[in-house]
């Protein structure tokens, strides 16, 4: 015997097709010089005549206008010479080219025994966002198309978000046929082997509602917020600055456990006076585009975190610097004369602990780990990085990078707003605002 949810599915299937047999389905396409009124007088015409808009598209560049409207006309509707007619006429008034074609659904995709899953296809929607030091150059986005088309994936829009040149593109993307998780990680990799070779970042993301509901932003300190590793700046005042550097770039490669690289430099710095915190503080160099990133993302509501594997009398400061909602890091031990034991005090935040803090903050805010932002770039923010809906290696080693799903290789923290779709002349506004 047949279920409910299965007779159900069948029924809607049926009706779907028997909604869509009653139109002759119409892409009319205009293209022209801009003026006010284009779309709305293709629209009254529609109306005039009693036809459905099924879909409507338009863009505008350097003041040309292209308009894609999909008109549902009934099958037995007797004007149909006369919608065509009054169409071209509106479109001659306007001075622009106007131009039909029928749809047909077999065409589509053969293989789809039924529209419910055709439509079901159709849904398959993904953003791809295209970062480039320089400019985007043609040959590049001519080799992105093909890998494109030999993944079964066809551009549907395409969109600059940087200003100034094209140095960030968001194409989106359909794909008709399956497109999971596995082949979604492979896909990934062809990328960004291509992205390498052009030295361009390629990100493609589910378009969803996910993508656009992010609300909690969970940054690495060193290397990230800022330019320096504070770690290295404690060991050039305490003039072991060569041993702790070299500690420090094995323990980013993840060439040795963290912990334990803590712990060798920790102990290097015994002896040092806890005067130095605050020359550290007064030199630290933030990372370009690190205070637009967070004024944007609080002007949006975000709340926003530096979870660092460095100290907290750096970590305290850069949350009130700039605005941030929490702040986690070591915690230095000293005697009572005011220097440092050599020792740390409470759990080590390492890479593990950053990932663990991570799922913490969102269950605070009440939210899934896949509306978490998390950027990093060391080998200690990896775990973070795959627990976050958008885990984001900035800048990071090549080992770092392999492994990560989203990368940025431009010394600008406020490319990450490209990724969530925001262009460049909408962050740059909503950083200067006020409330």
């Amino acid at each position: 015997m047949e279920n409910a949810d299965s007779s159900t599915v069948k029924n809607n299937n049926i009706e779907e097709q028997q909604e869509q047999t009653k139109y002759e389905r119409v892409l009319v396409s205009v293209t022209g010089k801009d003026r006010p009124g284009v779309l709305h007088a293709l629209l009254k015409t529609a109306n005039d005549f009693q036809v459905d808009v099924l879909d409507v598209q338009q863009s505008t560049v350097h003041r040309r206008v292209t308009i894609a409207v999909e008109l549902g006309i009934h099958r037995n509707c007797p004007k149909q010479i006369s919608i065509y007619r009054q169409l071209l006429i509106v479109a001659k008034e306007m001075k622009l080219r106007l131009d039909f074609q029928l749809i047909n659904l077999s065409d589509c995709h053969s293989s789809h025994s039924d529209l419910a899953s055709l439509n079901a296809s159709r849904r398959r929607q993904y953003a791809i966002t295209v970062l480039s030091r320089d400019v985007i150059t043609p040959k590049f986005l001519a080799n992105l198309g093909t890998l494109l088309i030999d993944q079964g994936l066809s551009m549907e829009k395409i969109q600059r978000l940087s200003e100034k040149k094209l140095q960030c593109l968001e194409i989106t993307v359909s794909s008709i046929g399956s497109f999971d998780a596995t082949f979604l990680h492979v896909f990934r990799k062809k990328l960004f082997s291509l992205g390498k070779e052009y030295q361009i970042d390629i990100a493609i993301q589910p378009e969803n509602i996910m993508r656009r509901s992010k609300r909690l932003v969970v940054m690495d300190m060193d290397s990230t917020l800022i330019q320096q590793e504070v770690i290295d700046e404690l060991a050039r005042y305490a003039n072991v600055y060569e041993k702790v550097k070299e500690i420090t770039y094995r323990a980013m490669n993840g060439e040795m456990d963290f912990k334990e690289s803590l712990k060798q430099r920790v102990y290097c710095l015994k002896g040092t006076h806890t005067s130095v915190f605050q020359q550290v503080i007064s030199s630290l160099q933030y990372t370009e585009g690190a205070r637009t990133l967070c004024s944007t993302l609080k002007r949006l509501g975000y709340k926003l975190a530096v979870i660092s594997g460095g100290f907290d009398f750096v970590t305290q400061y850069v949350r009130r610097e700039l605005s941030l909602d929490y702040d986690f890091a070591n915690q230095l031990e000293t005697d009572s004369n005011g220097y440092l034991t050599g020792r740390t005090i409470g759990p080590i935040v390492d890479a593990q602990r950053k990932a663990d803090l991570l799922q913490t903050l969102a269950q605070m805010e009440h939210i899934t780990c896949d509306q978490v932002i998390a950027v990093g770039d060391g080998a200690n923010d990896l775990p973070m990085l795959s627990k976050a809906g958008l885990g984001i290696a900035f800048n990071a080693k090549p080992a770092v990078q392999e492994a990560a799903n989203f990368r940025i290789n431009i010394r600008k923290l406020d490319a990450i707003l490209y990724f969530l779709g925001i262009p460049e002349k909408e962050h740059l506004s909503l950083s200067h605002s006020t409330v």
